[in-house]
C-alpha cells in the first residue's frame, strides 16, 4: 500500500518515527503537529524528502479543510495529551484536543475521501481490570479524564465507520518507549527516569513502585501501526500494542540505574499519582493473529538503546 498518508503528531515522539517508515515505503506524506509538544528536529529527516509537507498548526483548527485541498488515502491520528497527570489537572483543554481533534480529523478524512482511519488510542481505557493480561474484550473503566478522552475518541472514529464508510482501525498503544520521546513532569516514566538519572537527580517512583508495566518499543509500535492501515475489510479493529513481559516501576527505576552507572541518584518514593492504574500489561493474542505481528525488540537492548540515544542528547 502506498498513497497519500496524513500523520498527525508528526513532531511527536511515534509520530516522527512513523513519517520516517512511511516515506520509506513510498507514501506521500503530510504531516501535521502544532510544535507544542513535537519538535521540529525529530523531522529533521523527513523535512529533506521531496515526498514529505509539514504544516505547523493545530489538530482543532478549522483551517485544516484549505490546508488539504486534495484526496487522502490514509489518516494516521495521533496528535493528543498524553498525560494523565495533565489530564487531571487541566480536563478541559485535555477534552479540546484529544475528543474535539480527532472529532476535526475525521471530518478532513470524511471530505478528502479517505478510506483508512489509524487511531491511536491508550491502554488506559481499561482501567484496573481484574484479568491480566488485557485482552480488547475487557470492559472499559476510565480512571482520568485522559482515559475518557480516547474513549470517547474511539466512539468517534467507529461512528464515521458506520456512517461514512471510513474503516477505522484503533490501537490501544500501552507504554511506549524509545528514542525521541520527550521529558518533561508529563512524559513517559521511562524517560523521566532515564533523564533524572542521568542529571543526578532523585530518581522518583509514585507510590510503593509495585506498579507493573508492560513496555513496548517504539520501532515496533511503528511497524504494528503501519500494518494496521494495510489490513483489508470493512469493520472496524480494536487491537492492543503491548510488551509481551512485565516489570514493575521500582524494578524499572533499579534497571535504569544500572544502565547509567556513573549516575548519583536515589531512588526516592512520593505519593501515589491521582488517576494512576495499577497494573498494566496488553493481551496481544489478537493483534498476532489479524496483522501476524508479535514484538521484536527485547526490552533490555531497547532500554539500553533509550539510555544511550538520551545520553548522546545531554553531551
Amino acid at each position: 500500500m502506498s498513497g497519500t498518508a496524513v500523520v498527525t503528531g508528526a513532531a511527536g515522539f511515534v509520530g516522527s518515527h512513523l513519517v520516517d517508515n512511511l516515506l520509506k515505503e513510498g507514501f506521500s506524506v503530510i504531516g501535521l503537529d502544532s510544535l507544542k509538544t513535537g519538535q521540529r528536529t525529530n523531522l529533521d529527516e523527513a523535512l529533506t524528502h521531496d515526498n514529505f509537507r509539514f504544516e505547523e498548526v493545530d489538530i482543532c483548527s478549522k483551517d485544516l479543510l484549505k490546508m488539504l485541498k486534495d484526496p487522502i488515502d490514509i489518516v494516521f491520528h495521533l496528535a493528543a495529551i498524553s498525560s494523565v497527570k495533565l489530564s487531571t489537572e487541566n480536563p478541559i483543554e485535555v477534552n479540546r484536543v484529544n475528543v474535539d481533534g480527532t472529532l476535526n480529523m475525521l471530518e478532513v478524512a470524511r471530505r478528502r475521501n479517505a478510506g483508512r482511519f489509524v487511531f491511536s488510542s491508550s491502554a488506559a481505557v481499561y482501567g484496573n481490570p481484574e484479568v491480566l493480561p488485557i485482552s480488547e474484550g475487557t470492559s472499559l473503566n476510565p480512571l482520568s479524564p485522559y482515559a475518557a478522552s480516547k474513549i470517547a475518541a474511539e466512539m468517534y472514529c467507529r461512528s464515521y465507520g458506520h456512517l461514512h464508510g471510513i474503516t477505522p482501525t484503533i490501537f490501544r498503544y500501552f507504554n511506549v518507549f524509545g528514542p525521541r520521546q520527550e521529558y518533561s513532569e508529563y512524559s513517559g516514566v521511562i524517560s523521566i527516569f532515564i533523564n533524572q538519572g542521568l542529571k543526578n537527580l532523585d530518581i522518583t517512583v509514585d507510590g510503593d513502585g509495585s506498579q507493573t508495566r508492560s513496555f513496548i518499543y517504539v520501532d515496533d509500535v511503528v511497524k504494528a501501526t503501519i500494518l494496521g492501515g494495510r489490513t483489508n475489510g470493512s469493520t472496524e479493529l480494536v487491537l492492543n500494542l503491548s510488551g509481551t513481559d512485565s516489570i514493575s516501576i521500582l524494578e524499572l527505576a533499579k534497571r535504569i540505574k544500572e544502565y547509567i552507572p556513573e549516575s548519583t541518584s536515589t531512588i526516592v518514593h512520593r505519593n501515589a499519582r491521582e488517576g494512576d492504574v495499577k497494573d498494566s500489561i496488553g493481551s496481544m493474542e489478537r493483534t498476532s493473529e489479524v496483522l501476524g505481528f508479535s514484538p521484536t525488540m527485547p526490552f533490555n537492548t531497547g532500554l539500553e538503546s533509550t539510555v544511550s540515544w538520551y545520553r548522546s542528547r545531554l553531551s
